[in-house]
């Protein structure tokens, strides 16, 4: 990633003119600081703040088929953002989430069709997405903020885990598009304060692009807080050889990184644990960028809609590998584990046999470590397990 700073340029899709550079110090300085966000932050942390790459900009995405490659085709340069969000993402009234964020385009054409786009989102996925519902969509009108831009207000649902009422003003101001949105736990009417927000993000836009705000370089980039020695030291916290038995080889490790934590995974086939022969058996552990985050993995991952959302990863997992999409697919969660544990049972049926794949998960500070195991669900009790997840989570207390 080219470093904060660095000019970022583009052409205009319309006369072929060479646009005004604008660097991610600039966009970073447009959004607006925590001191005017006032009241949309109280008892908040933040939960994203720095440069968002297209790669990023395509998982934060509801349209499934967005990678970081159709967001450069589709004229988008990079952003910047700043969020906040409840340390439990649960309350029962006040504010859950609150922040600006600012994307640039190669050209005002590019910035337009993306914004009407974005402002339909809602509507093109009005059934939901993966682990979110949408339900009482409505607008009302944002006038005199930015080229062009309209207001949004809807109830997004994580099922069995949150109801939040969200509020957004989205505009284009030139070849950026810009965004205030607003969560809160209770039916508050924030459009007011939204519409504010969104006349001050204006406000600062122009004021940086006409050199009126003096831009600070050193703004810090979106990215993981993980150091290099922490880095090195996850493979000792992740299920081996010796926690499983006698004889047990790996057959393949490595890392792997998510949208906020880093992993290591090994994987071994063949094994017998208890009394369950399995074809499969994983441990990975991931590291995340604080104990607040990897809380609230945990407890994503304990809810239905976790599970759900876990039981699509592996879905999406048997048909790569297998290329059949298995069928009578069901998910529950796995009963009689400790705090700070939580586990998830799946069974599918593929090629005319029914298969079992049951994970338990354990947190200890930053870190959350995964053991998964997959059989025939005629040689898997999901019980036995839980023993060599024991052995693993002592790997985090060493």
């Amino acid at each position: 990633m080219v470093l904060a700073g660095c000019g970022v340029t583009g052409n205009d899709g319309s006369d072929g003119a060479k646009q005004p550079a604008v660097t991610k110090a600039q966009l970073a300085t447009m959004i607006v600081p925590a001191d005017d966000l006032g009241a949309s932050i109280q008892g908040l942390q933040v939960d994203e703040s720095g440069v968002v790459d297209n790669k990023d900009a395509a998982e934060n995405s509801y349209d499934p088929d967005d990678t970081g490659e159709t967001m450069k085709g589709d004229g988008r340069v990079t952003g910047y953002e700043l969020s906040y969000e409840h340390p439990k993402l649960i309350a029962s009234k006040g504010a859950l989430g609150a922040g600006t964020s600012v994307d640039l385009f190669q050209d005002p054409v590019y910035a337009a069709q993306f914004l009407h786009e974005r402002l339909n989102d809602y509507e093109r996925f009005k059934n939901g997405v993966p682990g979110l519902k949408f339900s009482r969509y409505s607008d009302f009108e944002a006038p005199a903020i930015g080229d062009e831009g309209a207001g949004q207000h809807l109830t997004i649902t994580i099922p069995g885990v949150v109801t939040g009422y969200e509020t957004e003003v989205v505009f284009r101001r030139g070849r950026i598009v810009a965004l205030v949105a607003i969560a809160r736990a209770d039916r508050k009417d924030v459009r007011e304060e939204a519409l504010k927000l969104a006349t001050e993000l204006d406000r600062r836009i122009q004021a940086v692009l006409a050199g009126e705000i003096e831009v600070e370089p050193d703004r810090p980039e979106k990215s993981s807080t993980a150091t290099a020695a922490e880095l090195r030291k996850l493979p000792s916290l992740t299920l081996a050889p010796a926690d499983i038995g006698p004889g047990v080889r790996v057959a393949k490790e490595g890392r792997r990184s998510g949208g906020d934590f880093h992993a290591y995974y090994r994987q071994f086939t063949d094994v017998t644990v208890g009394g369950s022969h399995l074809l499969t058996l994983r441990g990975e552990t991931q590291l995340y960028e604080s104990p607040g985050k990897a809380e609230l993995a945990l407890t994503l991952l304990g809810k239905q809609a976790g599970r759900q959302i876990l039981t699509q990863g592996i879905v999406e997992s048997v048909v790569a590998e297998a290329g059949v999409k298995p069928t009578n697919v069901r998910v529950r969660p796995l009963a009689g584990l400790g705090p700070g544990r939580t586990g998830t049972v799946v069974t599918f049926r593929l090629v005319g046999a029914n298969f079992m794949m049951a994970t338990i998960f354990t947190r200890s500070g930053r870190v959350v470590q995964a053991v998964m195991g997959m059989c025939r669900s005629t040689d898997f009790d999901p019980d036995d397990l839980e023993p060599v997840a024991d052995r693993a989570g002592r790997r985090l207390a060493a």
